[in-house]
């Protein structure tokens, strides 16, 4: 008799937490409020500039990693990340799409929460100070919140749908994830290292969203991650992806042929002289690190 009254209790309880989750009543972490990864919409980069289109369902590309110069890629410097202004800087990337699960409560999203972790920092730890897998002289930049004010309906709402083309999905962009100031501290820490230590940095990125339903309920996604490698290879002795040149090569990159018609070959380096097809590669450690300078009378 006992043991029937047990298993009555427990079938209970367990019908109890099934009906509160259901009604909204505790944070669950993903079963109510949910993250669905990170995600970039359509992108048109030209030299006339930088057209996006935001993600939407069924359109929207995987955007779980993206790689670019620690400084600059081909040239370009790196600000942030993402730069809607950079074409080497994910510039239509970094939404995370958010998603309501109830039928009868919409979700009003009110801040994107993001932590970030260098990974395999341990291995760089004797170089660079660090602490939970991140730099000390870095560490009041680890953690932001990116606010929103974005609205999700229930699901099979008939109101009208969001730009995500689902009523109760919407794509928020993380503008930045990591801020100018960020990088520029990473830079003062690794930077300085020999290429034989560093090459690359990869910044694990994990991100959450809180948002408060119409009973006043809040509710926090699951998290999701997001990788970005920030390469460092300039000084090495060879071209690598991202570089101009590299100034320990044993070849001149930045040899660009004869001056014909006021352009130097192919290049839109503009000369008066073939002694102005002849650059130098910057030195590594500079915000210009493996960019070819020219000089002469064309500049």
């Amino acid at each position: 008799m006992r043991t029937a009254n047990r298993g009555r209790i427990l079938v209970g309880v367990m019908a109890s937490v099934l009906t509160v989750a259901g009604a909204g009543r505790a944070d669950t972490d993903g079963l109510v409020f949910r993250a669905n990864g990170i995600y970039r919409g359509e992108a048109d980069i030209s030299e006339e500039g930088i057209k996006c289109e935001i993600p939407a369902v069924g359109s929207a590309i995987p955007d779980g990693s993206f790689n670019m110069g620690l400084w600059n890629t081909y040239g370009v410097k790196t600000l942030m990340f993402p730069d809607v202004n950079s074409p080497f800087g994910d510039p239509c990337g970094g939404y995370i799409q958010l998603q309501n699960n109830m039928t009868a409560q919409g979700i009003n999203v009110q801040q994107v929460q993001i932590k970030m972790r260098i990974a395999d920092a341990k291995r760089l730890a004797g170089y660079v100070p660090t602490r939970r897998g991140w730099p000390l002289a870095c560490r009041k930049l680890r953690r932001l919140k990116v606010f929103a004010g974005t609205r999700l309906d229930p699901v099979g709402s008939s109101n009208q749908p969001s730009s995500s083309a689902q009523a109760n999905v919407a794509f928020v962009q993380l503008l930045p994830i990591l801020s100018t100031q960020l990088i520029s501290c990473l830079r003062d820490q690794y930077a300085p290292l020999p290429t034989e230590v560093y090459s690359s940095l990869r910044v694990v990125v994990s991100a959450r969203a809180f948002g408060v339903a119409d009973n006043g309920q809040g509710f926090n996604t699951n998290s999701v991650n997001y990788t970005l490698t920030l390469r460092h290879t300039c000084g090495n002795g060879r071209l690598d992806d991202g570089e101009i040149c590299d100034a320990t090569s044993p070849s001149n990159q930045c040899l660009l042929g004869e001056c014909a018609e006021g352009f130097c070959g192919a290049t839109p380096v503009p000369c008066v002289t073939n002694a102005d097809c002849i650059g130098g590669c910057l030195e590594q450690g500079g915000p210009s690190e493996c960019t070819c300078q020219f000089g002469g009378s064309a500049n």
